[in-house]
């Protein structure tokens, strides 16, 4: 049996989450954003899982997570992939974290502001 398959698959799902948090001018995207757009592509969540960790580990995207003590959100995946772009940047991994920070902050403020437990 050829491994080449394989292989291919992997090199596809490594491009298309490239291209995914390319897509949004390299701003940061929750991980379920992602996932819905692997899904369209017809890339199974285990290879989405261990491309994403791939390409965190050559330093290509950092994820981060987050937590929201909300039981509503118990088990909801929190987390924020983005790009580490280098380019023009004299710190792509702050300036990382920094789009990251912002796409949760605007996404915990606007759920905070609408949502009511009771």
């Amino acid at each position: 049996m050829s491994r080449e398959p394989i292989i291919d698959q992997a090199k596809n799902a490594r491009q298309r989450i490239l291209e995914i948090l390319r897509s949004r001018n390299h701003r940061a995207r929750f991980m379920s954003e992602v996932y819905a757009a692997l899904e369209r592509a017809r890339i199974e969540q285990g290879q989405a899982e261990g491309a994403l960790r791939q390409l965190e580990a050559e330093g290509a995207v950092m994820i981060r997570e987050h937590f929201c003590a909300d039981p509503h959100l118990a088990g909801v995946d929190l987390r924020v992939a983005a790009l580490v772009d280098a380019r023009g940047e004299s710190d792509p991994q702050l300036s990382t974290i920094r789009a990251i920070d912002e796409a949760w902050n605007q996404w915990l403020s606007e759920y905070l502001a609408n949502h009511r437990c009771g």
